[in-house]
């Protein structure tokens, strides 16, 4: 019998369900109350559940590892190898588990700074785009301003000046590199 290499997850566990009880005879005996039973699975499972809580739960990844061998211990009797192997009842419970830890801890909220008071400061950032802003040909500084600060779309500012589309995206495109040149020129100056 050949394994695959120990560092993938498959292999490592059919390497563990070589050695000794199945996992479903382990989820009857732990079904039954037996603590060493437990613990064997609890070793077999310890890493691929604390994997999966991790990935789904983040920063309460040690709860959530904890509640999905609580529900173990609790719920083996559930288990049904008729309805699947033993596995994938193991890895499933602990998917729910750190979806439900996830959900009951969601992540802290940034809170967003009003408007008002962002207008109201002025930016550095602001005064080097203006300044570049400035410093385009007119054409190139008209369509960025109608399409950035009036959010009018390139057609419409076509149809409003008058000129082809392919103009306009023309003028745009130059426009955002001139700005891009100036403004990282800016950049180095500081």
């Amino acid at each position: 019998m050949s394994l695959q290499p120990l560092d993938h997850p498959r292999a490592e566990l059919e390497g563990l369900r070589a050695a000794g009880p199945s996992d479903a005879e382990l989820l009857a005996a732990v079904a039954a109350g037996s603590e060493p039973a437990f613990e064997e699975l609890r070793r077999r499972y310890r890493t691929p559940v604390e994997n999966a809580c991790r990935s789904l739960a983040g920063g309460d990844a040690d709860d959530c590892a904890q509640e999905v061998f609580t529900r173990i211990w609790r719920k083996a009797a559930l288990f049904d190898a008729a309805r699947g192997s033993a596995a994938a009842w193991l890895l499933t419970l602990a998917r729910n588990v750190a979806r439900n830890v996830r959900a009951k801890h969601p992540p802290p909220t940034i809170p967003v700074a009003d408007d008002d008071l962002i207008e109201e400061a002025p930016s550095v950032d602001r005064f080097w785009l203006e300044a570049a802003l400035r410093r385009l040909p007119p054409q190139e500084r008209t369509v960025i301003e109608l399409a950035y600060y009036e959010d009018h779309s390139q057609s419409e500012i076509a149809a409003n000046l008058g000129v082809p589309l392919g103009t306009v995206k023309g003028w745009t495109r130059r426009g955002l590199n001139r700005l891009a040149t100036l403004l990282g020129d800016e950049g180095q100056a500081t």
